[in-house]
């Protein structure tokens, strides 16, 4: 259960047949939010040819919008979701604004166009993996703490914040998938003694998600 987003704003310019592509990807929240960032490329890039965007805004992938801009339709915005779609980048906007150099791409050229401004941009765009995850809380002693951040870390799961009190308190992200072993192995290190409370469970960004 997991899926792909981009971890901040990035840019990236491409010429190609003295067209300019500028392709600009942008992390979102919900499709207003995604709306909002369109109208912000739109005024940044008021003098272009063409900004045309597509975006997956949630979850589950249900929520998909495109637009061609005037381009020839089917040129660009669906392209551009497929590559989306494709990747499962999710909660991830992706606009390409054209400045149109003279020369005209055709329909296909067009396609491979601003599909490969998306892949391209992905490939090089910090990426991380959102992940159906637990948030934990583990009380534990200072004795114990060192060897308990091991076994997260084992599981592939990532210490948040570790507060040095009474007590030693690591709050932490662990996948449904590793949640189980990960468990039995706090529990069987520490005897029993270590508190384990599951904060909630929800989509997580996973920096070792990057691809």
């Amino acid at each position: 259960m997991s899926f792909y987003s981009v971890d901040s704003i990035y840019e990236e310019i491409v010429v190609i047949n003295k067209s300019k592509f500028i392709t600009t990807l942008i992390p979102i929240e919900s499709q207003e939010d995604a709306q909002k960032n369109i109208e912000i490329i739109n005024k940044k890039y008021s003098d272009a040819t063409h900004n045309c965007y597509a975006y997956i805004s949630n979850e589950i992938a249900t929520e998909q919008r495109f637009s061609d801009d005037g381009e020839p339709q089917g040129t660009a915005g669906i392209p551009m979701l497929e590559v989306l779609k494709k990747r499962k980048m999710y909660m991830t906007l992706a606009v390409v604004t054209r400045y149109f150099g003279g020369i005209k791409l055709g329909a296909g050229g067009l396609v491979q166009a601003y599909s490969s401004c998306v892949a391209n941009a992905l490939n090089n765009a910090s990426i991380v993996e959102n992940v159906m995850s637990h948030l934990v809380e583990i009380k534990t002693n200072y004795s114990q703490y060192k060897k308990l951040e091991e076994i997260i870390k084992n599981q592939n799961g990532e210490i948040i914040n570790i507060i040095f009190d009474e007590d030693v308190i690591i709050s932490a992200i662990i996948s449904l998938d590793d949640y189980k072993k990960a468990e039995e192995n706090i529990i069987d290190f520490s005897l029993g003694q270590a508190k384990i409370e599951i904060k909630n469970t929800k989509y997580n960004k996973f920096r070792r998600g990057e691809k």
